[in-house]
């Protein structure tokens, strides 16, 4: 009986040879493996699944839209920066959700609206899932967990319900007061992680109204 040897197996990127087990050219295996690897590999700038919020995000007011102009003209998210971006106004920023401390003196009866705009300057996270920690600019700290219990809190402004829950790899935070607008947050990190958008939602008062803040990463 006569063996026959099988010549070696060449493979370079090049030009690849053979076939794989399901019987296609192994050169087409290889390119169509390589462009899904391409295709699923996340796009820089985009936010993607459960992401991590840690880290210390600086305000970046060229990119952030300014509120009180918002309230001003009624109308929702620009496409763009509004240069300066101040959070001028009673209407500083709209409020987080969870634990907030004591409203700043002078901020007026509702904190949730009215908000020092110093709080939005800084922000430091620690985000251990499901327990989210925000601290703002003025040394405040707010507790959230994203499993969507409720918390109530007791304030000036009355009794706040309170859910934040993950949707679309985002972190959305509600806030609904016995009277007054609902407030939302959407908390998105980018992939790179190099920077995160709050686009805060008002509702009521016979209108919605919508901004947006952009932080950059710290490090």
């Amino acid at each position: 009986m006569t063996i026959r040897a099988t010549a070696p197996y060449r493979s370079t990127m090049g030009g690849v040879r053979g076939r794989s087990a399901a019987g296609i050219p192994l050169g087409v295996f290889a390119a169509a493996t390589i462009a899904a690897s391409l295709l699923l590999r996340p796009a820089p700038g985009r936010a993607v699944g459960r992401g991590d919020l840690s880290g210390t995000w600086k305000l970046d007011r060229e990119r952030s839209d300014d509120p009180g102009q918002k309230f001003a003209d009624g109308g929702g998210t620009s496409g763009h920066g509004s240069g300066g971006g101040g959070f001028r106004g009673r209407r500083g920023g709209g409020g987080f959700g969870g634990r907030h401390g004591r409203p700043a003196e002078g901020s007026g009866e509702s904190a949730d609206l009215s908000q020092d705009p110093r709080a939005f300057d800084l922000l430091s996270i620690v985000h251990h899932d499901p327990e989210l920690k925000i601290t703002d600019g003025l040394g405040r700290e707010h507790v959230l967990y994203t499993d969507g219990r409720k918390i109530e809190e007791e304030r000036s402004a009355g009794t706040m319900k309170i859910r934040a829950k993950w949707k679309d790899g985002r972190v959305v935070v509600a806030t609904t007061p016995d009277h007054g607008p609902k407030i939302t947050e959407t908390y998105a990190v980018t992939a790179d992680g190099s920077s995160m958008t709050v686009t805060t939602k008002i509702e009521g008062r016979g209108r919605d109204v919508e901004f947006k803040r952009v932080y950059a990463a710290q490090h």
